[in-house]
């Protein structure tokens, strides 16, 4: 059967649609007002959450339910930025919020697209695949495609905001992991969630087995208190202490990561200052 596989013939023709689509979202808005511009990708991004519950009438949620409704809610990065990317973007005046949309928004969609985890060994044309490509995609395209337009610029100077915005959005989906157990959608423990193995996508509660090399670029940066059971939680087994062993090692390497990922922006609009004077 035919599967998307990392470096196969599918695996690529995804990415080039997605460069593709970036290019013609751009190229086509620039010939449009910035309002028309702001309105078209405000109704991308709305349709990327509707798209994130309406999922549960096809296959394979639709044959797991009441289950799969988990898979509705913020469970990892790129499903709060599915729920939340909407109403910041309705925010017109500039924040911290629009700088943190570009940065996970082009990190996260780049990252789905290079390594598509929900996609692997599925069907290439199946709903499942081609809904994780157009919402992954969809969240890169559109904070890129504001900044390029120009209506949501990111900036050197909230380069200090974006790590604690990116801790805010693994509390949230911490809070979610909890709840998912408390209302049963979700059959385990709540000691079950400080196994890093288990359900753990976005590293909330520690390094992930299958990312072992992580090891040794994080845990430098993680004090021995919060990646062991240093007061006695978890009846003496090692564990990560949840959201907060991430608080140093998101400064330390995502701070350097938006200074480049923006770069190309906020150099222009320094040019731009300069040649104004």
């Amino acid at each position: 059967m035919l599967k998307v596989q990392v470096g196969n013939g599918f695996y690529f023709m995804y990415i080039c649609i997605a460069v593709v689509y970036a290019a013609a979202i751009a190229l086509i808005l620039r010939r449009t007002s910035k309002k028309t511009a702001r309105i078209v990708l405000l109704v991308i991004l709305f349709l990327n959450f509707s798209l994130h519950f309406i999922k549960q009438a096809f296959v394979p949620y639709v044959n797991n339910l009441p289950q799969s409704i988990r898979r509705s809610t913020v469970e990892n990065l790129c499903a709060v930025s599915t729920v939340f990317f909407p109403f910041i973007f309705l925010i017109k005046k500039h924040t911290v919020l629009h700088d943190f949309m570009y940065f996970i928004g082009v990190v996260g969609g780049l990252a789905a697209l290079f390594y598509p985890t929900e996609a692997l060994n599925m069907p290439p044309f199946a709903f499942d695949t081609i809904r994780f490509y157009a919402v992954h995609t969809n969240l890169m395209v559109v904070p890129l495609a504001a900044a390029i337009l120009g209506l949501h610029r990111p900036r050197i100077k909230t380069f200090w905001a974006i790590p604690l915005m990116f801790l805010v959005w693994e509390t949230i989906i911490c809070l979610n992991e909890y709840f998912l157990i408390g209302v049963g959608l979700v059959d385990a423990q709540f000691a079950d969630l400080l196994n890093p193995a288990f359900r753990n996508s976005s590293f909330t509660f520690g390094v992930r087995p299958d990312f072992a090399w992580a090891h040794q670029v994080l845990d430098p940066f993680v004090p021995w208190f919060l990646r062991t059971d240093a007061f006695g939680i978890n009846g003496g087994k090692d564990f990560y202490f949840p959201v907060l062993w991430l608080v140093l090692p998101a400064f330390v390497y995502l701070i350097p990561v938006y200074l480049i990922v923006s770069s190309p922006f906020w150099i222009y609009e320094l040019v731009k200052r300069r040649k104004l004077r």
